[in-house]
């Protein structure tokens, strides 16, 4: 006598089922992914916009901390060396002015100079602009650090902080530096950077 042999299998009414639930989910799945691709699009932008205008602000804080330095008995400094203003189309606290002796010669070279060490940042146009040789907020000469075809710049501001006191004894000032801006094609991908940078004298 021949064993008998059972075999399972899926019914056609599993098949049908598990079919649909297939089908759903690639459905669901397709019709998630352009909201993926969108969201992952946006954190890329805006990761670009950072690291554009970080960039920017870490520039002027090296500056700012360089700020009154004078290469002359190790330590010496000078007064002046840092300059807020603005110019006449811009906000209050929107230029920068520094000054410090960058080819250690001694002294701080004119404006007038070809080694002018006289660092300036101001917001303009929806830009930041720099100048080596500014005598003050104004005039020509300035290059962009942005392209305003790509980054728009809303907001610029230095905002000293007053003096602390640090456990060696010296004085240091603090200077708040903000930074605002967004592409200008996708104007919802926006950024804002915060700096406190201190300055000792």
């Amino acid at each position: 006598m021949l064993a008998e042999n059972s075999q399972g299998g899926f019914s056609l009414a599993e098949m049908l089922m598990a079919m649909l639930i297939g089908s759903m989910m690639i459905v669901s799945v397709a019709a998630m992914y352009p909201a993926l691709q969108r969201q992952s699009l946006t954190l890329y932008r805006l990761y670009r916009l950072e690291q554009s205008m970080e960039q920017v602000l870490m520039a002027i804080a090296k500056d700012l901390r360089r700020a009154g330095f004078l290469f002359k008995n190790g330590n010496a400094r000078v007064s002046d060396a840092i300059v807020i203003s603005q110019h006449a189309q811009s906000a209050t606290g929107s230029c920068l002015i520094i000054r410090y002796d960058l080819n250690h010669n001694g002294v701080i070279d004119s404006v007038d100079s070809a080694t002018a060490e006289h660092f300036a940042y101001r917001w303009l146009n929806n830009s930041i602009e720099q100048h080596r040789s500014a005598k003050d907020c104004h005039g020509n000469g300035w290059e962009r650090l942005f392209d305003p075809a790509e980054i728009v710049i809303t907001h610029f501001s230095v905002q000293p902080e007053g003096n602390l006191r640090h456990g060696s004894g010296e004085n240091a000032a603090y200077y708040l530096i903000m930074l605002e801006g967004h592409w200008k094609r996708w104007p919802s991908v926006k950024q804002r950077l915060r700096l406190r940078v201190g300055e000792v004298r």
